[in-house]
């Protein structure tokens, strides 16, 4: 049993590829803004990875926030395409935030 759960090797859409460009190394999850009036203004403010058993707090990764142009057009065309897939966390003004989640939890394999 342990080596079929070990053979299962989780993998991310293509949807997902842009994202995990700008996440740091490692990221299975990340929180980000965007302003819904101007795409170009995203950032990301947060990457985390799981923790290894089921309930455990997410882990955050120190120094993932980027505010850089490029950041923000990658933020802003995944939202503005496949904004149904990430989950709403809250508003501010105009500006959004969102956590997206690139890689599953190995528990829940």
């Amino acid at each position: 049993m342990g080596t079929y759960a070990a053979a299962i090797q989780p993998h991310r859409t293509a949807s997902y590829a842009t994202l995990v460009d700008i996440a740091p190394a490692g990221a299975d999850v990340i929180l980000v803004r965007a302003d819904l009036k101007d795409w170009n203004r995203a950032e990301l403010l947060a990457a985390y990875t799981w923790g290894p058993y089921e309930g455990d707090p997410l882990d955050e990764i120190e120094g993932a926030a980027d505010s850089s142009l490029r950041t923000a057009l990658t933020i802003g065309a995944f939202l503005s395409r496949y904004s149904g897939t990430t989950d709403f966390v809250r508003v501010e003004g105009s500006l959004v935030t969102y956590r997206i989640v690139l890689l599953r939890a190995c528990w829940e394999f």
